[in-house]
């Protein structure tokens, strides 16, 4: 199968091998594998893991791979809240949360981290995008990193939060119920009372 014929009639630009072959229906399983490893070495698609391949020049963003990886799950933790601009430090990997477990993916777009999260934990985001809200970014980033934060002032300001007035405080605050962990509560009270004296953002 001519690559052309098959990009025209694979409209996706993120695929399985399943997919492939019923795409190539008429051309046998080695074959067809034996042109997938000729497109990969041309540079023509990419493979991403085991299995699943994508079309370089259709691939729009990471986020898109993201939702495909390994699914179900959506963006959130570190890359969430600095797509937000409530944390300034970049960061290189993107950082997904999933209830089925925990998992770190290498590919040609960078690292994909993803978190295990229980699944009466799973919500907070949109469907559409598979990208945490800003109260659901900040919920998890507690969730899984309780140990090395604080609830003060000092400890808040050294961390460089900024732009705390996207949060919506009463949101959080009716989900933090849902994780049953008091110092989670704590983290939220003080970090709300510090956007209120020392953010202007």
């Amino acid at each position: 199968m001519k690559l052309n014929e098959f990009k025209r009639t694979m409209k996706k630009p993120i695929f399985t091998w399943a997919e492939a072959a019923r795409v190539a229906w008429q051309t046998s399983p080695q074959l067809l594998r034996l042109e997938l490893f000729n497109w990969k070495k041309r540079k023509e698609i990419q493979t991403l893991k085991r299995g699943l391949y994508c079309f370089p020049d259709r691939v729009e963003s990471k986020s898109q791979i993201a939702q495909v990886l390994f699914t179900p799950s959506y963006l959130s933790l570190e890359w969430a809240l600095h797509h937000y601009e409530l944390l300034p430090d970049v960061v290189f990997s993107l950082t997904l949360v999933s209830p089925r477990g925990s998992r770190t993916f290498m590919t040609p777009y960078g690292e994909f981290i993803y978190r295990r999260i229980h699944p009466d934990l799973f919500f907070g985001f949109d469907p559409a995008t598979g990208m945490a809200t800003p109260e659901k970014a900040l919920l998890d980033y507690f969730y899984f990193n309780s140990r090395g934060l604080l609830p003060s002032t000092i400890f808040w300001r050294e961390m460089r939060w900024q732009n705390l007035s996207l949060i919506k405080f009463k949101q959080v605050k009716d989900w933090v119920k849902k994780f049953h962990m008091k110092k989670m509560t704590n983290l939220l009270q003080s970090l709300e009372e510090y956007a209120k004296t020392n953010q202007t953002g």
